[in-house]
């Protein structure tokens, strides 16, 4: 372990880099009162000017220390699991609406990053208004056109009329045979007609044909209809997170 492990805090350098502004993010998801005044001490040394932190749900200490100390709750992740290993059984019911699924091609980008731009309103950055919107808009069609460039290990099309209607990437946990779902988007058009199913019913299947043995996805709780989509795909709730974000004045000393 390095010395830089040992910090309270590690610093984002991508979110760092895309929002303009130092971004750093609580090492663990508990907090002690030993812990918080370190916490901001680094903070200010760093001039971070926003903390994330992902905490247990299920620590009322952790809680109130958060409130305590000016942490503001902007989202409850949660995450869903479900066993891919070979002879697992997929729903049977998919929906029958001629989408041909098939792995994302350059051309397709403007139209999923298009989609990517209407996906995510009820992420914890459109809940945050110090986040400004067209940022958050870009955050996404950003991660989308990063995923396509290697950043995902595959990202799928569903393709309606010979035009991609959504969309959902794929990745690969190494060294261990678990896989993860990052994001899915549907068009607003094709809202209602199943895709999303479908893309998550393909997904599975291509973790299956890299000898995944479990695969996860995480949304948030107050997108009830991602987590019946889930749900109806055969994953079941593994975990609840609460997501935490805290910003600091450069001109005014960190809170203790």
């Amino acid at each position: 372990m390095t010395r830089a492990d040992h910090t309270p805090c590690e610093l984002l350098e991508w979110d760092t880099d895309f929002f303009g502004f130092r971004v750093a993010r609580v090492r663990g998801e508990t907090l002690t009162p030993e812990r918080a005044r370190p916490i901001d001490a680094w903070c200010r040394q760093a001039g971070v000017r926003c903390l994330y932190f992902l905490s247990r749900a299920d620590d009322p200490d952790t809680t109130r220390l958060a409130e305590d100390h000016h942490f503001r709750l902007v989202d409850m992740r949660v995450t869903f699991a479900r066993s891919v290993a070979n002879g697992s059984q997929l729903p049977g019911d998919r929906p029958d609406n001629h989408a041909l699924v098939r792995p994302a091609q350059p051309n397709d980008l403007r139209v999923l990053q298009d989609i990517a731009r209407h996906s995510y309103r009820d992420t914890r950055f459109y809940f945050d208004s110090n986040f400004p919107p067209h940022l958050s808009d870009s955050l996404y069609q950003t991660w989308i056109r990063r995923s396509c460039e290697g950043y995902a290990d595959s990202v799928l099309v569903a393709e309606l009329g010979g035009e991609p209607a959504g969309y959902i990437s794929c990745h690969l946990d190494k060294p261990s045979p678990a896989g993860r779902i990052g994001l899915v988007g549907v068009s607003q058009q094709a809202q209602g007609q199943g895709l999303g199913q479908k893309l998550v019913l393909s997904a599975v299947e291509w973790f299956q044909a890299q000898q995944v043995q479990a695969v996860s996805v995480a949304t948030q709780a107050r997108n009830s209809a991602a987590q019946r989509l889930y749900q109806r795909c055969g994953f079941l709730v593994q975990s609840v997170q609460l997501w935490y974000h805290k910003w600091y004045r450069p001109e005014e000393p960190a809170h203790v």
